[in-house]
């Protein structure tokens, strides 16, 4: 995966650290798109989620694994918009190092969690799902460059970011 420039990193993490919400977008089976707000925590920028197991996204996710999703910082004025919007690849976690560094950086954004799980030392949590996803292409809107500056980036690793 191709790395960011360091200024756009650094904008992209002050993105991700300033809110704890993003919406993503998944495919339903008949191929209509389904959006519903999801807490996240980074590990740079790739992002982890724990939803419910019976739940829509997860039904989706199982079988289309592509996603989109956007990501706003709070604003004042449109001259202060930073957003980001990402299409990535959605995978439920199953190795057990890394469902325990998705928990820990769930845990770590939302200690909140341990009270509403049954058992945060269960890996995963009992009833859901850990699902990491790892980002394709990133566009960075950033309004303080002027109105609608975006700036696109191709992550695959087969164009220039």
């Amino acid at each position: 995966m191709h790395q960011l420039p360091s200024g756009s990193q650094e904008l992209a993490r002050t993105i991700l650290a300033a809110t704890t919400d993003l919406t993503l977008a998944s495919i339903r089976d008949d191929g209509t798109p389904h959006a519903s707000t999801v807490s996240f925590a980074a590990d740079g920028l790739v992002l982890y989620v724990a939803i419910a197991l019976d739940s829509h996204k997860a039904h989706n996710l199982r079988t289309h694994p592509q996603v989109a999703l956007t990501v706003n910082a709070p604003y004042r004025g449109w001259n202060e918009i930073q957003g980001l919007s990402m299409d990535a690849m959605a995978e439920m976690i199953h190795e057990p190092v890394e469902a325990q560094r998705a928990a820990a950086a769930l845990l770590a954004r939302f200690p909140a969690f341990a009270q509403v799980v049954a058992n945060t030392s269960a890996l995963p949590w009992p009833g859901m799902l850990f699902v990491r996803i790892t980002p394709l292409a990133l566009s960075l809107l950033d309004y303080t460059k002027g109105f609608g500056h975006t700036d696109f980036f191709d992550l695959r690793g087969t164009g220039t970011p």
